[in-house]
This record gives structure tokens, sequence and C-alpha cells, in this order.
């Protein structure tokens, strides 16, 4: 028997509301945090964030939580939005967050039908991951070509939806779907290490720690 761990899956990260790196070929890298909790801070080993920022910020500066009310934004360092100080407010879509002096991120629910949310560095800063965009996913996620999408990449015809359910995380589009190999129709499970191809799009979901 062999003593080697078992691969995490997506259903464990699910559990464990882990955040996760999406990898799509010839558009670029996405930040998908799980939990209805996030912390967003500078990028630290020893003081790890959920969203990791190289600027200028404390370790652990601002909290983002999703209620059934909405998102809301937490100092617990320097925080502006839309140029005034705040201590706790309710995001809406549009809504510009300043990090300390200079450390500047734009908050958008794009999809009407979704509360799921996007962060998107608007001040030259970065991510500590080379990814894009940070995706705070509550219900699903949606890939596709309109502006009403997370991602939207303009050459697909149809939007590709990652959504979650009682075991982790799964993809549903309308037609065949490759992932990690193996043929489905309209919808299949994902892992974490999945590779997702279809006639459109390739993608893979990476565990991060």
């Amino acid at each position: 028997m062999s003593n080697e761990p078992t691969a995490p899956t997506l259903a464990n990260l699910h559990e464990q509301q882990e955040p996760f790196a999406l990898w799509i070929d010839g558009v670029g890298g996405y930040l998908v945090c799980l939990s209805h909790r996030v912390t967003l801070g500078q990028a630290l080993t020893e003081s790890p964030v959920d969203i990791a920022l190289i600027a200028d910020v404390s370790r652990h500066h601002a909290t983002i939580q999703r209620d059934p009310e909405g998102y809301f934004l937490e100092a617990v360092r320097k925080v502006q939005m839309n140029g005034k100080p705040i201590d706790k407010t309710l995001l809406r879509t549009g809504d510009r967050i300043t990090l300390g002096n200079s450390c500047q991120l734009q908050f958008w629910q794009p999809v009407p039908v979704s509360t799921s949310a996007r962060l998107d560095i608007v001040s030259g800063h970065r991510f500590a991951e080379p990814v894009q965009a940070a995706i705070l996913m509550a219900d699903t996620l949606v890939i596709g070509p309109q502006t009403q999408s997370h991602i939207q990449v303009p050459d697909m015809t149809q939007p590709l939806i990652l959504f979650r359910n009682k075991s982790g995380l799964a993809a549903r589009w309308p037609g065949d779907l490759t992932i990690n190999g193996r043929a489905h129709q309209g919808r299949g499970p994902l892992d974490a290490g999945s590779t997702l191809v279809n006639e459109e799009i390739t993608l893979a979901l990476e565990r991060l720690h």
C-alpha cells in the first residue's frame, strides 16, 4: 500500500475554503476565493492573506465579508472607498477601494443573477500571484463573451459556467467537455489540478497552498 498522500481535490478546497488559481490559455490567470470572508494585505510569507498584494500596505489591511445583504468591506488599517475614509461599509459594483495611500482596487458584480464578485487592481500595483484579477466566488463563475461575465473572453460564442455543489465544484457547458482527459456531456466535476477543454477554451485549476 502506498504511503503517498492523497492528491487534494476541489471538494477539499470547497470544505477548507482555500483559494485556487484559474489559468485560461490565451487569456490569463485569476485568483478564485471560495470563502465568504477574505483578507487583503501585503504579500509576506510569514503572514499569508487570501489576497496578497505587492504594495505598501499592512500585512492584514482589510477584510471583505459576504453575507445575505451583500459584501462588506471592513478596515483593519487605513482604507478609503470612493475617496472617503471608512471603517466598515457595504460594497456596490464600481466602488473604488484604496488601501493605504495608493493601492487601489475596483469592486465589480458584473453578472446580475450571480452573487459572485471581482476585484481588479487599478493603480498599477500587482497581486502576489501572476493573476489579472481576484474572483470572490459565491455560487457561480461565468466565463464568456458578454460584458456580463466574471471573466470576459470575447472569442467565445457562449458562456462556460463553473458552479458550486455539495461535492465541490463543477463545470457546465452546452456541449462536449473534456476534463482530465475524460469526456463529459453538458457538465462534469472539477478537481485540484484539473484541466478542462472544449471547442472554445482550455483552462486549468491549481491549488496554491
